[in-house]
């Protein structure tokens, strides 16, 4: 199925595939220990961190979903995998370096999320910390030459359809159209596999701990650079164009 972008519409959909599928991801346990205890805390803010990443007027981010149906042939589809991405480059050219990127994790600790009882706070926030500090590391600052892909979540029934190499594809397709440097990604150990099918290269690898605890999280900093080879400059327009 061809992604699409994402929709206010689309919140119910989005709030379940994450809480259905981001379980699988050890990240969620290391950030969400007691979802379980507080169900109704970890729908609200997942939830409203949602509301923020489908907002047109949050444009920094781009919501892709797809749809599909377990019963071949079915036109009741529903949103069953969905990106997240980061494309604050294209107001970092409009407005130029001074640009404050939009923020809906702060955004959301605003309206009571500091308080939220399904959350070990300490590993929410080394997490946070942690991925800042190995974007600095890996890739330098998002700048206005790159795409970041922030989440990728396809429900366990609907895996294994090319689903989630579908949504990295329309990155990728991005980064051709719009002369982009790379797509940068942070990948948990479920994802490692297909981003290396996909041809992203792995850059570094980095670990999240809390100091003087045992129990730590290891992600690796991955990117697609295109091949040079295949892209041309259109003079009259400044697109990229595939060769």
């Amino acid at each position: 199925m061809k992604p699409r972008p994402g929709l206010p519409t689309d919140i119910e959909a989005l709030t379940d595939v994450i809480i259905r599928t981001m379980p699988l991801d050890p990240q969620w346990d290391y950030r969400f220990p007691y979802r379980h205890e507080y169900p109704e805390d970890h729908y609200k803010f997942t939830r409203l961190l949602f509301e923020y990443f489908l907002d047109p007027a949050y444009d920094d981010w781009q919501v892709m979903v797809v749809e599909d149906s377990l019963e071949t042939g079915c036109e009741d589809r529903r949103v069953v995998s969905f990106s997240v991405w980061d494309v604050s480059y294209r107001n970092k050219k409009r407005y130029g370096p001074g640009y404050v990127t939009q923020d809906p994790v702060t955004e959301v600790e605003k309206q009571g999320g500091r308080a939220r009882r399904d959350a070990n706070h300490k590993h929410f926030q080394e997490f946070w910390k942690g991925q800042i500090r190995a974007y600095k590391m890996f890739f330098g600052k998002i700048g206005p030459d790159q795409i970041h892909l922030q989440i990728l979540a396809t429900l366990p029934e609907f895996q294994r359809r090319g689903h989630a190499s579908s949504l990295c594809k329309w990155g990728m397709k991005m980064v051709h159209q719009e002369c982009l440097k790379d797509i940068s990604v942070m990948a948990s150990p479920m994802g490692h596999s297909l981003y290396t099918w996909l041809g992203f290269s792995l850059v570094g690898t980095f670990h999240i701990q809390v100091a003087g605890e045992e129990e730590m999280l290891t992600l690796h900093a991955m990117k697609y650079v295109p091949d040079s080879k295949v892209l041309r400059v259109v003079a009259d327009n400044g697109q990229c164009d595939l060769m």
